[in-house]
């Protein structure tokens, strides 16, 4: 046995650790371990890093113990990680305090002040990209307002995966895919934004010098050799957000190709060879793990999270295949049924934190399985509303890979192919993201010379395509239209809706 690769994922509700064998093409062991967000205040979202450091020992620990393979055989580690989170480190590089990830919605003030001075306009030159609660910018506005004492102690400011990748390596740094979601920085030049960092008084020494996906972040240091029997002096390398991790893990890096992921939240992962951006800041634009290559994102932020609230809070003796099963027997359009996806406000297009969800068309007719199928399609034609979008930019999509749980059952998969209008192909990866780190570690290690060679020899499709239903197809136009004018309609009805939009339209 020849060159092992690890891939480690660090998502929001567990780490996910994979051992690669690229000769045979396998993924010999993989391990997980769940946690939680706490929410020590309405709208908050944090992790401990500890309970991070924790899942990363024990999964590490967990595939090297099922295939009992000598660590000296790991040429590489990659990492894939949840994006824009602010980890804050003191002098001592320690956390001084829990990380405040991307689900965080305390920023709403720093957010409108943004919008309110800056304007759509100069954000859109400094960041190509809205801003959002969650992100690392108006976090650190925030921290700054509220914490002072603290933000003046900050010694490093660490994206989740990069902290994880420091505590390994001891080396600092980050990389474009992930760089990119912070709200400062530059995707053209591929560095941080210095005059938009001027802008707001944040100085570049917070920040981790920015490398090339794939390249060497440094080696595994004594201590971490120590607690998770790795050997000391294997090689690291930077990795990549999490979608682009994903992406790369599912083969999408091409333009035409285009990522359907449907998970807690929903992505539409569009690759593109020259930087372009919404100018009305709807879509959100990063750079691609693969050098020279952008990609277009759409973002839904309850997508599987919808049905999982719907079955945990309402029918929780179900399984979901049972519901899902139930729901196919309704006809499209669910009598009418219209669900809007915004259980945690909004990302594209509509860019609102302060929007809820709701059904539609409710009467006496409806049953559970109404329910469940309006949930389903309201999910993806908020995915739909993205893809429009990003065609708007003359993006092709040719192809769309489905990815995630929305993959699980057949009724997921034909709502994609009959909303969208498009085949949809099937990603046989399981765990993509971890799949997509390890890859990037492999193509640094020089056992792959390009991208395109890693993705053709690890990554594999279903090859049963689903094909949209034409009559289905056809239905599904005007429901969408009728969904895409629930949110105007019902837009007085959120709690300082307006105050909060005109920030956006100033």
């Amino acid at each position: 046995m020849g060159s092992i690769f690890i891939g480690i994922d660090l998502g929001t509700s567990s780490l996910k650790t994979i051992l690669v064998n690229p000769e045979n093409k396998s993924v010999l062991a993989e391990s997980a371990v769940e946690y939680a967000i706490s929410t020590p205040h309405p709208g908050w979202a944090e992790q401990d890093p500890k309970i991070w450091i924790a899942a990363l020992v024990n999964t590490i620990r967990s595939v090297l113990d099922q295939t009992n393979i000598p660590p000296a055989l790991i040429s590489g580690i990659g990492f894939s990680g949840q994006m824009h989170g602010t980890v804050c480190l003191d002098g001592q590089h320690h956390p001084l305090r829990p990380a405040i990830i991307w689900a965080d919605q305390r920023s709403q003030k720093q957010v409108q002040s943004i919008y309110s001075t800056q304007g759509v306009e100069k954000i859109g030159a400094a960041t190509g990209n809205p801003i959002a609660t969650g992100f690392m910018l108006p976090t650190l506005l925030w921290l700054e307002e509220n914490e002072p004492d603290l933000y003046q102690r900050i010694y490093k400011v660490l994206l989740p995966k990069d902290y994880l990748r420091f505590v390994m390596t001891g080396v600092f740094g980050t990389e474009p895919s992930d760089a990119s979601s912070t709200g400062l920085f530059n995707q053209v030049s591929r560095a941080w934004n210095q005059a938009w960092l001027a802008e707001f008084g944040i100085s570049p020494e917070l920040l981790p010098s920015v490398m090339p996906s794939h390249a060497n972040a440094g080696i595994i240091t004594a201590q971490f050799a120590a607690q998770s029997g790795l050997c000391e002096g294997t090689p690291v390398y930077f990795g990549a957000s999490d979608q682009s991790a994903q992406a790369l893990g599912n083969g999408v890096v091409r333009p035409g190709d285009i990522c359907c992921t449907i998970g807690t939240g929903g992505q539409i992962f569009a690759p593109v060879l020259q930087p372009v951006y919404d100018q009305k800041l709807r879509l959100h634009f990063f750079c691609h793990a693969i050098p020279d290559v952008w990609h277009l994102e759409a973002a839904t932020l309850s997508a599987g999270l919808s049905l999982k609230w719907l079955r945990d809070h309402f029918f929780e003796d179900k399984s979901y295949r049972e519901l899902v099963d139930e729901a196919g027997k309704v006809s499209p359009g669910a009598e009418g049924l219209i669900y809007l996806p915004y259980l945690a406000g909004e990302r594209t297009p509509i860019m609102n934190p302060l929007a809820t969800g709701s059904f539609t068309g409710l009467t006496l007719r409806h049953t559970r399985a109404h329910l469940v199928r309006s949930v389903m399609e309201g999910v993806v034609f908020s995915l739909k509303q993205g893809m429009e979008l990003i065609q708007s930019l003359r993006a092709p999509i040719e192809r769309v890979i489905a990815s995630g749980g929305g993959t699980r059952h057949p009724l997921w998969l034909q709502l994609q192919a009959d909303i969208f209008n498009l085949p949809i192909q099937i990603s046989n990866t399981r765990e993509a993201a971890a799949l997509g780190a390890a890859m990037l570690a492999a193509i640094g290690n020089g056992y792959y010379t390009t991208f395109e060679e890693a993705c053709r020899q690890l990554v594999n499709w279903d090859p049963i395509i689903i094909e949209p239903n034409r009559a289905n197809a056809r239905f599904y136009r005007d429901v969408f239209e009728r969904f895409g004018s629930m949110y105007p309609t019902l837009l007085s009805t959120y709690s300082n809706e307006h105050n909060f939009q005109k920030g956006f339209d100033d």
